[in-house]
């Protein structure tokens, strides 16, 4: 766990350091998830929901690029009714597309974005079965769409990610999730 902080932090130390040559600007946003999750494939569905949240940030390469990381956890206090609990907790980073404004005219049009995030998640609680305890690889792809409200803050309105793990179930060691998400966003320039 603290060789994995340690290297989410010089990942973002070192990108930093090389923004800081370039002068380009970023993000940090702070943003509720909602995670709708499976247990083993044994036959039906066997789908729960997580909520939490996570915090991100990105680091603008031009104005199409960005080096992103994010930190989350979710949780839910029963698993499929049965009482047992699960908290996830993902650490990815990757790469942020920023596809072209919904209204150019103005600054305060829709920013919609594309991502892929890869990393670790950690899976903690009787509900995580036989992967109690443990990391997993974690990948998330999908986007969202930030609306300004000024040139500091924006709002992410909806943030949809497909969210795959590969704890062990017992059955074919994978989770297919769906994230969706909402926030708020600080940005900074040059």
């Amino acid at each position: 766990m603290r060789s994995m902080a340690l290297g989410i932090t010089l990942l973002l130390g070192s990108t930093t350091a090389v923004m800081a040559q370039t002068s380009y600007g970023g993000d940090a946003a702070l943003t509720y998830h909602w995670i709708r999750t499976n247990a083993p494939p044994s036959g039906g569905c066997g789908c729960f929901d997580l909520n939490g949240g996570g915090v991100s940030g990105s680091w603008n390469l031009n104005h199409r690029w960005a080096i992103a990381a994010e930190i989350s956890t979710e949780h839910t206090g029963s698993v499929l009714s049965t009482g047992s609990s699960l908290t996830l907790t993902s650490y990815q980073a990757g790469a942020r597309y920023y596809l072209s404004q919904l209204r150019k005219h103005t600054s305060h049009g829709p920013q919609p974005f594309a991502q892929a995030l890869a990393g670790t998640a950690h899976a903690d609680g009787r509900g995580a079965g036989d992967g109690d305890g443990s990391y997993a690889f974690a990948i998330r792809m999908g986007g969202g769409v930030d609306v300004p409200v000024n040139s500091v803050f924006a709002v992410r309105v909806i943030q949809i990610d497909y969210d795959l793990t590969k704890f062990a179930n017992g059955v074919n060691h994978r989770q297919n999730n769906l994230l969706l998400g909402a926030g708020v966003v600080f940005r900074w320039s040059r």
